[in-house]
């Protein structure tokens, strides 16, 4: 059975040097934590995404407010008619109008005529309070959107060091795993000689080989863990496939580490949620402003052409127009009332938005403290774990201690080194997430002081 089992390790490993695996192609990089955020924070699809929703969002300000100013431009046309209003009207405004041209016949039947006009056109709304209030809301849907962007680096910053501590753990874990194995393949020649000077059963010697197995298990299995928390890092990094960022180990077991992300006096996602909670109310002026006048001012200065396109005569305009709404066929009142709905909606979500946040700072502050105990009791464990085992294999070889009672040990050492290093990994993400979420004025932040 041994043979057997030789021969087919053999094979395997033959097999597996004749075809290159898929990873050969792809390129390691070393990359320390502050590296990674700044990478994900520059590079990271989510973070890009807001950017360009906040780049938009600005210029729809920009085009809310563009009424403000006069605005100027240039007409030109080119009509020819035989219709006689509109050869009456080309000839009057060409300045060719004579008093053969009062003649019936020629009113009622024109010869066609050519005119070419060109215009240079100015207008102004100076007063417009609906406008006003739609500015207003465009800028404040504006400033959430900045705020958005500045929260979603933020986010994508802690996302990277998130992936990046569990890469790290997932180097460490796989050292213990090597670890683990190394000392099941010395319990097997350990094992063997023993069985050979007749110290110890065959049974006990397949015990080990079996140990030796699932040790191996969990050798493939913690490389595979290597290789997906990798996979996880490049993708919050922005990378490409073929680049597998390596991050640090030592970013996981300085005692005294410190999240990379950069720190910030203030829940930007919150203040966001309140400026979309300011925009609602400005909509909400808006629809009531919509019934208030509205001033408008024009000027116009036209030049008008035969057909041989000679200057023959100009004109100019310049007026006032006074607009009130009186009846819209209840438009304006649905509008209020939609616009009041979407303020309800914006608040009681800000409210909601509010409430999970003081929650989860206060999860997040209890779940700090107890991993922080947790840390302590996991890593004494892992210390007792080391010893025993140390303890147990002086007392293997002198023969005080059976093949089982040396398994058992060891395997609870590999299992109490994994649980401390799970439990500094579990402390790190909550320290990284208390980071995050705490904010001093989290409790100051409402909308019940937003003009609704």
């Amino acid at each position: 059975m041994n043979r057997y089992i030789h021969w087919a390790t053999g094979a395997i490993l033959m097999l597996t040097s004749m075809f290159p695996s898929a990873g050969a192609a792809q390129e390691g990089r070393h990359i320390s934590l502050e590296e990674a955020v700044a990478e994900a924070r520059a590079n990271q699809a989510d973070a890009a995404i807001a950017e360009a929703i906040a780049v938009g969002a600005r210029q729809q300000a920009r085009a809310a407010g563009a009424s403000r100013w006069p605005t100027i431009g240039l007409e030109a046309g080119l009509l020819t008619s035989n219709d006689p209003v509109a050869a009456f009207g080309n000839r009057l405004r060409q300045g060719r109008f004579t008093e053969a041209d009062f003649d019936p016949t020629r009113l009622n039947d024109p010869r066609a005529i050519t005119d070419v006009d060109a215009a240079v056109v100015l207008g102004w709304t100076p007063v417009d309070f609906s406008r006003d209030a739609a500015l207003a809301s465009a800028r404040e849907s504006a400033a959430a959107a900045d705020l958005g962007a500045r929260w979603a680096r933020r986010v994508a910053g802690y996302q990277a060091e998130v992936r990046y501590v569990e890469a790290a753990a997932a180097e460490l874990l796989l050292g213990s795993t090597e670890a683990a194995l190394a000392a099941a393949e010395a319990n097997v020649d350990r094992a063997e000689r023993h069985a050979a000077e007749g110290m110890v059963t065959e049974a006990d010697v397949l015990q080990a080989r079996a140990a030796l197995e699932d040790a191996r298990l969990g050798d493939i299995t913690a490389r595979q863990g290597v290789d997906d928390a990798r996979a996880r890092l490049a993708l919050a990094l922005g990378w490409p496939a073929e680049v597998v960022p390596v991050p640090d180990t030592e970013a996981l077991t300085r005692p005294d580490a410190r999240s990379a992300v950069p720190s910030e006096s203030s829940r930007a996602d919150l203040l966001a949620s309140e400026a979309r909670v300011r925009a609602a109310s400005s909509q909400v002026s808006r629809a009531d402003r919509a019934r208030l006048p509205k001033l408008q001012a024009f000027a116009r200065l036209e030049g008008h052409a035969d057909e041989g396109f000679s200057a023959r005569g100009d004109s100019w305009s310049v007026g006032l127009r006074l607009s009130v709404p009186l009846f819209t066929g209840f438009e304006l009142g649905a509008r209020r009332q939609a616009a009041r709905a979407e303020l309800d909606v914006a608040s009681l979500q800000h409210d909601q938005m509010l409430n999970r946040a003081r929650a989860a700072l206060a999860e997040a502050r209890r779940g700090l403290e107890s991993r922080s105990s947790a840390v302590v009791a996991a890593e004494a464990a892992a210390r007792s774990g080391l010893e025993a085992a140390r303890l147990m294999r002086l007392r293997y070889e002198e023969g005080l201690a059976t093949t089982a009672e040396l398994l058992a040990v060891e395997s609870a050492a590999t299992r109490h080194a994994a649980t401390a290093l799970q439990a500094r990994l579990s402390h790190r993400i909550a320290a990284a997430s208390l980071l995050l979420l705490d904010d001093p004025t989290l409790h100051a932040l409402s909308s019940e002081g937003v003009d609704r």
